[in-house]
């Protein structure tokens, strides 16, 4: 089972009407048309060649599957994400979640739980970056805010140790280790634009913490949150280089930060 890329991830929320605003004011293009299927509605969005899927249950609908329940009853945030790959899907005995991945009825198969808190499938990648990249932007439009592509997606977990073996069991090799302190290390793993981060021991609820998104005006994307009623820090100089601004308030239970290059 090559692993191609980080195909989509997927947040979960409450209201997915509200959801929607809020991911638009912070300057995101949020597709018109959604999806619904076993209970669950769905809006998509987008960061370069990586979808973004804000999934929130239907009132009256199936009921909420298992691995959105906890999500949901913290007041959303980021569920996992599907893993794209170029032929092979794998179940792993993983608990099941139809997502209304397309029109046509296709879904992502779930994959092991070898990270707590975090859920993964794995979908059949649709093609390559760039091609990718071109249908999410037609699809949806351009981003107001400027973003380019998903630097970052950071994750906390209580076994560092198990989290690079079980990476590097399914072929992701850790690129490097960094001592952030106090007896956290920080593991970085890279699949095309996107690094994950995965950060261990974690401290409080293991899972996705957060999503930093690289921008080609990172003051654009300030000012436009800001505009907008969300409050933003003032872009500053980031320890890789370059410049980082955050979204005060996570949206959705997601820790959002902005980055622009050197």
């Amino acid at each position: 089972m090559p692993i191609i890329c980080i195909e989509r991830v997927i947040v979960a929320v409450v209201d997915l009407d509200a959801a929607c605003t809020r991911w638009s004011k912070a300057g995101f293009a949020v597709a018109s048309k959604r999806s619904s299927i076993n209970g669950l509605a769905l809006a998509r969005l987008y960061a370069g060649a990586i979808e973004i899927d804000l999934v929130a249950p239907v009132i009256g609908g199936a009921e909420i599957p298992e691995p959105l329940v906890s999500t949901l009853e913290r007041g959303g945030g980021i569920l996992g994400w599907t893993w794209g790959v170029s032929d092979g899907l794998i179940s792993a005995g993983a608990d099941s979640l139809n997502l209304p991945i397309a029109d046509d009825g296709s879904r992502a198969i779930p994959f092991a739980h070898f990270l707590p808190g975090v859920w993964t499938g794995n979908i059949v990648s649709d093609g390559e970056i760039i091609t990718r990249r071109a249908n999410l932007e037609k699809l949806c439009g351009p981003n107001e805010n400027s973003v380019d592509y998903l630097e970052h997606i950071v994750v906390m977990t209580p076994s560092l140790e198990d989290a690079i073996a079980a990476h590097e069991k399914i072929g992701l090799p850790c690129k490097r280790v960094r001592e952030a302190g106090g007896g956290v290390r920080q593991a970085f793993f890279k699949l095309e634009q996107t690094v994950l981060e995965i950060v261990g021991p974690g401290r409080g609820t293991p899972g996705v913490w957060g999503l930093a998104f690289m921008c080609n005006d990172i003051r654009r994307a300030v000012d436009l949150a800001r505009s907008n009623g969300l409050e933003a820090t003032a872009p500053k100089t980031a320890i890789q280089g370059g410049k980082i601004a955050r979204i005060v308030a996570p949206l959705d239970g997601v820790a959002i930060a902005y980055m622009e290059p050197a």
